[in-house]
């Protein structure tokens, strides 16, 4: 288990929660190159291991799939809702690293004015697209709209974006 900084505050705040997650809910296997992780409420944590870029890479998709567990427990996310589904990637994408400047210039993403917002809004949805009930029409662009001032500006459990 990676012992990066991050990584540990949310084990801990998992625990804090009520929502202990044991080492053992970390599964690795290798996946398509559309995904480095996922989170199941029934499997726990799946990291790609043929897709990790780097150590941070795999703490900051720890991270973002960890963000999943905390919400899952915490605010029991509905995942068939697209409003719900919209809203737990949208935190977990700004709250876990995934839209770091070096990571968006690496991807190609040139920007500076709202560099953030832009990122999350893009990845929000193209992680919502990854689910059939969301592929139809703009269900996952809706949901992301309709939800992103309440769920942008929610850090928690950490006390602002890092």
């Amino acid at each position: 288990m990676p012992t990066g900084p991050v990584v540990r505050f949310m084990m801990d705040e998992l625990q804090k929660s009520k929502c202990p997650f044991r080492d053992d809910l970390f599964t690795c296997m290798p996946c398509d190159a559309t995904r480095a992780g996922g989170f199941s409420p029934e499997i726990g944590v799946v990291l790609c291991q043929n897709q990790m870029q780097s150590k941070q890479h795999m703490e900051d998709t720890m991270t973002h799939e960890l963000m999943h567990a905390y919400d899952h427990c915490t605010v029991k996310v509905n995942w068939s809702n697209p409003e719900q589904y919209a809203c737990a990637e949208i935190r977990a994408i700004t709250l876990s690293g995934e839209c770091k400047f070096t990571r968006e210039l690496r991807r190609g993403n040139f920007g500076f004015g709202k560099h953030l917002q832009t990122c999350v809004r893009r990845r929000a949805i193209y992680a919502m697209k990854q689910v059939p009930e969301f592929q139809e029409g703009t269900v996952a662009e809706d949901a992301v709209r309709y939800v992103w001032s309440s769920c942008f500006s929610d850090t928690a459990p950490f006390d602002e974006i890092y």
